[in-house]
């Protein structure tokens, strides 16, 4: 069958075929639901920027926060949230699943990027299932991104420097066109960091990383609107160094290191077909993940947890080698069909996610009676979650005005070492209204679902149990927006400033650190914020500015207290300038307030409260891309990263979190960053 016939198949089940004799043969235009994102951030920016983290994506949206300078010990706040409460893809494949509570999610080298999406707030049913705060998308680059008009076939190799962390790289990349409609894509990048330079301290020597990424992409185009295409994606950070990156790090090493790395394994089949049916706008995506936390053998104090979650020491244990994973193998199916001059998209979303420890052997105890005892300490029937989710939205326009209603239901299940079940259904709004040419205000509102997750790998234990009392994340999602075009009253290329205006609620919120029951330290958030900014371009300039604060608090049902993620006027600002066709210059800062929150927690059943205080700072950077007009395709880079050597810690980082920055590590220090690309 091929494979045209087989979208129309699909998209014919999700269209409702008993309207089938309402289809007018419309114009396929752009939904307003599926146009870009609210902020994005493209390959070119990244390469310019010498992004090599996470942390380096998103510094000019005031909305996200990323924690901590070491990469894999970097965790993202969205609005305050950690990224749990996100739906986070790469290529569409579902990047869930905590591995160690001391360490970063999010495995992704920028290197391999395309772009990156963030949508804020929980008024689409298009973010996907458990996107609360909203979503984070990572498209990987395709072989027509890297060749020039005409090319056949092309090769790119880049090398780059930093004098902070002695950051090394070297990337290379080939890519053409195999056939007239089959292309391909091969790139490998490796990197390694050393010692990291922070004001005012000695050098951090533990926290050593090797990178080792790789992608593979096949790209079949049946015709200038459907498209196939396979990507095998291979990431791997790990070294000899300390397993807790985020915790506050060493100036001498005493002995040597134990061995540990993240990898991620990672592939993709993604079909597309925008046709010019209106009953076919169809997109499928196909996937399986894997995230793995690796740990060599080791010796040391034993440590066990009691029923209550606390942890307790008794003698020496000597662990073996250890390989934790989580898998998930996931499907999304989504169509857009045009019924009536109304824009409907539905889809359906499916996902089975499973966690394992596999072990060399026994570990070995010796308890401080003398005791000798073996262990085995690998999980083959762990934790398991499952997923079906469908949903539903249209898009009427009257007028100025656009109204896009949506539901999603939601059938999530814990299985293997878990038994339960939860399902719900969540509807969704989005209105807009084009005040005059210039304004547009809008409004949205979600209903909030997540099953819980599944707790850290590193805690799983074979035969292990769930709480009755187990439930799932619920709430609510109000935000309000005003966007103003200023294009035509500054005469400029383009120009617009916005406001949003939010509030959301999440019920039953808690942390899978450490939470292997389900039901432990679970609260009712609330988070109220807003956010401003200001974009404008003209001829060669291009400056933006954007600001975030939220308040949040944490409702126990013995006390209410601050939000440790809250209380913080964030100011991103920064210009780029194209002094010729050469040289491009560009500069940002990242303005933090001192923030003070109150801790409250009961002690036997005492409240008490305690005050938290965190310093604000400035950070600002400076970077220059240079395309060498004598050597076609030679690129040179240059990029100064705290350029006042401030000495900061920013305020999601761990320890500082909760006011303690004796309990953490400062920022990297001036850091000069050189890079050279030559791509032909």
């Amino acid at each position: 069958m091929k494979m045209r016939y087989l979208s129309l198949i699909i998209a014919a089940s999700l269209s409702n075929q008993l309207l089938a004799n309402d289809i007018q043969e419309l114009e396929t235009t752009e939904v307003t639901a599926q146009k870009k994102s609210q902020y994005k951030v493209s390959s070119d920016e990244l390469l310019a920027e010498q992004v090599n983290d996470i942390k380096g994506i998103f510094k000019k949206i005031a909305a996200v926060e990323v924690s901590n300078s070491v990469r894999y010990s970097q965790k993202t706040y969205i609005r305050g949230v950690e990224e749990h409460s996100a739906n986070v893809t790469i290529d569409g494949a579902r990047q869930d699943g905590q591995m160690f509570h001391h360490a970063g999610n999010q495995m992704v080298d920028p290197t391999m990027l395309k772009s990156v999406s963030v949508e804020l707030g929980a008024s689409s049913v298009l973010s996907g299932y458990g996107a609360n705060v909203g979503a984070i998308k990572y498209e990987t680059l395709d072989p027509k991104d890297m060749l020039a008009p005409s090319q056949q076939f092309g090769f790119k190799t880049s090398a780059a420097m930093d004098t902070a962390t002695e950051f090394k790289q070297v990337n290379m990349s080939g890519y053409g066109m195999l056939t007239n409609q089959l292309s391909a894509l091969a790139t490998l990048n490796w990197n390694e960091s050393g010692d990291i330079e922070t004001p005012d301290k000695d050098p951090i020597v533990n926290k050593h990383s090797e990178l080792k990424s790789g992608l593979i992409k096949l790209v079949y185009d049946f015709s200038d609107i459907e498209q196939i295409d396979f990507s095998a994606q291979r990431y791997e950070d790990s070294g000899h160094r300390a397993l807790s990156g985020e915790k506050p790090g060493a100036t001498t090493i005493e002995e040597a290191l134990g061995f540990n790395g993240y990898e991620r394994d990672t592939y993709t089949v993604n079909y597309h077909n925008n046709s010019d049916n209106p009953l076919l706008n169809l997109a499928v995506d196909a996937y399986f993940n894997e995230k793995r936390m690796v740990r060599s053998g080791s010796s040391g104090t034993n440590w066990y947890r009691d029923s209550e979650g606390e942890w307790h020491k008794d003698g020496t244990a000597t662990n073996p080698a250890r390989d934790y994973s989580y898998k998930t193998i996931g499907l999304n199916i989504r169509n857009t069909f045009i019924l009536n001059d109304i824009a409907w998209t539905a889809g359906i979303e499916s996902f089975k996610s499973e966690q394992a420890i596999d072990t060399a052997g026994l570990k070995e105890i010796t308890t401080a009676e003398g005791t000798k005892k073996s262990e085995d300490i690998s999980v083959s029937h762990g934790p398991e979650s499952s997923l079906i989710g469908t949903y539903i939205q249209g898009e009427f326009e009257f007028g100025s005005l656009t109204i896009i209603p949506g539901i999603r239901y939601d059938s999530y299940k814990l299985s293997g070492a878990y038994d339960s079940s939860f399902d719900q259904f969540s509807p969704k709004l989005t209105v807009d209204w084009q005040a005059n040419e210039d304004l547009i205000l809008k409004a949205g509102y979600g209903r909030i679902f997540k099953g819980p997750g599944l707790p850290e790998t590193l805690m799983i234990t074979e035969g292990m149990k769930q709480s009755a009392d187990a439930k799932a994340e619920t709430g609510n999602h109000i935000e309000f927006n005003i966007i103003q075009d200023l294009q035509r009253a500054l005469n400029v290329d383009s120009a617009s400033t916005y406001i949003n205006l939010y509030q959301y609620t999440i019920d039953n919120s808690y942390h899978p650190t450490k939470n292997t029951s389900l039901n432990r330290s679970r609260f009712d958030l609330t988070m109220t914020g807003v956010e401003a900014g200001f974009n404008i371009s003209h001829q060669d300039l291009t400056a933006y500015v954007s600001y975030s604060y939220n308040t949040g608090e944490n409702a126990y049902p013995e006390y209410t207290t601050d939000n440790y993620y809250s209380g913080t006027h964030v100011v991103r600002v920064g210009a780029d300038y194209q002094v010729n066709d050469s040289l491009l210059l560009g500069w940002d800062s990242n303005f933090s307030s001192s923030a003070s929150l109150n801790n409250t927690s009961s002690d036997d059943g005492t409240l008490v409260t305690e005050e938290i205080n965190k310093s604000g700072f400035g950070v600002t950077n400076f970077w220059l891309d240079y395309q060498v007009a004598e050597v076609e395709g030679l690129s040179l880079n240059l990029a100064v990263e705290n350029a006042f050597d401030k000495a900061y810690q920013n305020h999601n980082s761990f320890g500082m979190y909760w006011g303690s920055s004796t309990y953490n590590d400062n920022e990297v220090g001036r850091n000069f960053k050189f890079a050279a690309s030559y791509q032909f």
